[in-house]
């Protein structure tokens, strides 16, 4: 399915969960369609990203998801105003929060048929013509009837997902990436961390509002500075980049926690404001910079959306659950009392507001050093794999690879070679740790001995493996 009606898809869902949840008066019923909620919300952000993978160039997907970063900011801060102006009202005789929920979800609907009608899916385009070429040319040679063919795909289909699991550089992104996201979880206490050392309700959510706003921003910076240093160091510039600023997190953090004045002063509102806005600018690179565009060149271009969505399965899980550990660690160890709320005792507030400080840091330092060393990592398993999934689209694209999407210039750089003189491309040097075993699955399965009659079969380096020459004869 295109994925712009898979968003489509994702955004129906996530509007007609949002709409029931807006009718709801029990918890108990509200709980459930939150959770089901989720499922379109999950439809949505995988394919958005491999989308915005898909329609840039390498040298400059940082910008594009810098771009999408800001946007996602802007639109996290306009919902949220939107929602506590209307949530107050009641407009045409409804509750103001109940008229939120219908009138998101009835833009939602609009928004995903606008992707269905108007987004171009270059890879489902590039599959559909491939299939149309191969299949036939495959049934004619081979006999397979079609079931046996989509059970070969899919069975191909599965060894490619679990040998993507594999690969060094996505395993580690992924693990630091789920480390990674304890702190910006974390800091949802922000808000209450500010009002108990006696800011205003106003001056908190200003600086929870300059928090996001800069995030935003330095995403979009983060993308740019990304994609500069990624083109005179291809295979160390993102990740130094994105070590930068996991690094710039860490004093920011013992700053505004531990060095600041604790009070609610005008002028201390004021140095708090300096001070966030530059940590969020600074610490808000590591997605677009490095995360997002290195799972656009790791992994074969068929597999982007399932490497996003992993990506966001694992980190929203595991954040999910870092938000009730802050508190338990504020009361349990750093003697906060009382409930989470404004006792207008200053002497206990600024006591709370100390123990709540400690959690927040430990969440946030602790986590970032060891991201900072998890992406040391990626110094040296990024280069090869990057090469690897470059060079195996190419050979799955010439060989008839049922996951790759057709290379035009990589067949035509094939076919230059001569009558049967080979690519030179070994399938078990090229493809991405893993994956050397599938062009064995699909000879197995019969799906590529059509070409292989066409197609002189060369020594690999180690007198097993072959190499695939397109004979244009």
């Amino acid at each position: 399915m295109p994925r712009g009606r898979v968003i489509c898809l994702g955004c129906c869902i996530w509007s007609t969960f949002t709409i029931l949840f807006a009718t709801t008066n029990s918890i108990s019923y509200a709980l459930p369609l939150c959770a089901i909620n989720g499922i379109g919300l999950a439809l949505v952000i995988p394919s958005v990203q491999s989308l915005t993978a898909d329609y840039h160039a390498a040298e400059s997907r940082g910008k594009a998801f810098g771009a999408l970063w800001l946007t996602i900011s802007f639109g996290g801060m306009l919902g949220a105003l939107y929602a506590t102006n209307v949530g107050s009202l009641r407009p045409f005789g409804i509750d103001g929060w109940r008229f939120v929920f219908y009138s998101v979800a009835a833009t939602s609907i609009l928004v995903g048929v606008l992707n269905a009608l108007y987004v171009h899916d270059p890879s489902y385009q590039q599959h559909h013509q491939q299939q149309l070429h191969v299949s036939p040319l495959q049934q004619q040679n081979n006999g397979h009837s079609g079931p046996k063919l989509n059970a070969a795909l899919l069975k191909s289909t599965f060894l490619d997902i679990s040998s993507v699991m594999r690969i060094p550089t996505f395993a580690i992104i992924i693990i630091q990436g789920i480390i990674g996201s304890v702190p910006y979880a974390s800091l949802v206490f922000l808000t209450l961390y500010l009002q108990l050392l006696g800011m205003s309700d106003a001056a908190a959510s200003g600086l929870v509002a300059t928090y996001l706003i800069c995030g935003g921003f330095g995403g979009l910076l983060g993308g740019w500075i990304g994609d500069t240093v990624a083109r005179r160091y291809p295979n160390h510039g993102r990740i130094a980049a994105t070590q930068i600023s996991v690094a710039s997190g860490i004093p920011f953090a013992f700053l505004i926690f531990k060095g600041l004045p604790l009070n609610g002063e005008p002028a201390t509102v004021g140095l708090y404001a300096v001070a966030i806005a530059v940590f969020s600018l600074a610490t808000a690179w590591p997605a677009p910079c490095a995360n997002n565009p290195i799972f656009a060149e790791i992994v074969p271009v068929r597999l982007r959306n399932l490497v996003y969505a992993f990506d966001r399965c694992f980190e929203g899980a595991v954040a999910a659950f870092a938000t009730p550990f802050v508190g338990r660690l504020s009361e349990r160890y750093f003697g906060f009392s009382g409930t989470s709320t404004i006792t207008g005792n200053p002497e206990i507030d600024v006591h709370n507001a100390q123990a709540m400080g400690n959690a927040l840091l430990v969440f946030t330092v602790i986590p970032w050093a060891f991201c900072l060393v998890a992406y040391g990592g990626l110094h040296l398993t990024y280069p090869s794999d990057r090469r690897r999934a470059v060079m195996y689209d190419r050979d799955k694209s010439m060989s008839g690879g049922s996951l790759a999407s057709l290379d035009y210039d990589g067949c035509a750089d094939g076919a230059a070679g001569g009558s049967g003189s080979g690519s030179g491309l070994s399938s078990n040097d090229t493809a991405p740790r893993g994956l050397r075993n599938n062009s064995l699955s699909l000879r197995q399965a019969g799906l590529s001995s059509s070409f292989e009659e066409r197609m002189p079969l060369q020594g690999g380096n180690n007198g097993s493996n072959s190499s695939i020459g397109v004979n244009t004869a």
